[in-house]
């Protein structure tokens, strides 16, 4: 009798498994991704909804990383051509705000600048950043769905390939 128990509930406990894991993939079970803190470097707090509209890359970098520097000017570029027609880059550094201020006197860019806490890794990784790697990009289109995700540097011709067909209007 105590046999027939314990197989009658490990398949029950099996059919509720494969019910929720099927749930899961199909998102029906989805958990918006909570958006950490992000200031500015005067302390100012954002939401990247406030970017709502606009075509958006979202970069996650740290001044120590040499592939997060190199890229920047490409994005500045890119924010400079193609504001215009709705593109917007915002970078979050994953850094000490003292450093990354220092950091953008000596190398200034034309798009925001945010910085997070302890939590803005962990909220990359949900985003897609499967190895927690620097650099890290998303795009966003003009819903602000998620589009594409980017680990390492993104390459110019990379962006173009990944946003101009989002700034195209609707």
């Amino acid at each position: 009798m105590r046999f027939w128990l314990i197989l009658i509930l490990a398949g029950a406990l099996s059919l509720w498994a494969g019910v929720s894991t099927r749930q899961w993939l199909s998102g029906s079970l989805a958990v918006p991704i909570k958006e950490p803190l992000l200031v500015d470097l005067e302390g100012k707090a954002h939401t990247l909804s406030e970017w709502k509209g606009r075509v958006v890359v979202v970069n996650f970098w740290a001044t120590w990383c040499p592939p997060c520097r190199e890229e920047m000017p490409d994005f500045a570029a890119l924010q400079s051509e193609f504001e215009r027609q709705g593109l917007s880059f915002i970078g979050i550094a994953i850094d000490d705000p003292l450093v990354v201020k220092a950091y953008l006197a000596e190398h200034p860019v034309n798009y925001p600048i945010l910085v997070g806490g302890s939590d803005v890794p962990a909220f990359a990784d949900r985003l897609g950043n499967e190895i927690s790697a620097l650099p890290f990009s998303i795009v966003l289109d003009r819903k602000g769905q998620q589009r594409h995700a980017h680990i390492g540097r993104f390459h110019h011709q990379q962006i173009l390939d990944q946003v101009q067909p989002l700034l195209t209007p609707e």
